[in-house]
């Protein structure tokens, strides 16, 4: 049985390159929110709209006091995952008034 390749560390640098242009320009709900945060909107997003099987869900903490999201990790990702979040995260970002800087040095 042969397994899918892992995301490279090259594709998550540039992804999170992204996403912190994302951050520093894009509301949501009317707020501003961190890099972290609109990750996750993105990744739910992303999922839900390329149809990927595991869907981001929430379930109660264990002591019952706060809700818990559960779902698919950028860290998890195969090869194939990170072209498609970051060929999506161009569309998004182009889509939603978001100017993305080219940078040769994602680090």
């Amino acid at each position: 049985m042969q397994t899918e390749a892992p995301k490279s560390r090259e594709q998550e640098k540039l992804y999170h390159a992204i996403i912190g242009q994302i951050a520093k320009q894009a509301q949501h709900l009317g707020s501003r929110w961190n890099q972290e945060s609109w990750k996750r909107f993105l990744i739910d997003q992303w999922a839900s709209e390329t149809g990927q099987t595991t869907i981001s869900k929430l379930a109660p903490s264990l002591d019952g006091e706060r809700i818990v999201q559960l779902g698919m990790q950028s860290r998890r990702f195969t090869k194939e995952q990170g072209i498609s979040f970051t060929e999506w995260l161009m569309y998004w970002a182009a889509t939603n008034g978001v100017t993305i800087e080219e940078r040769r040095d994602y680090s």
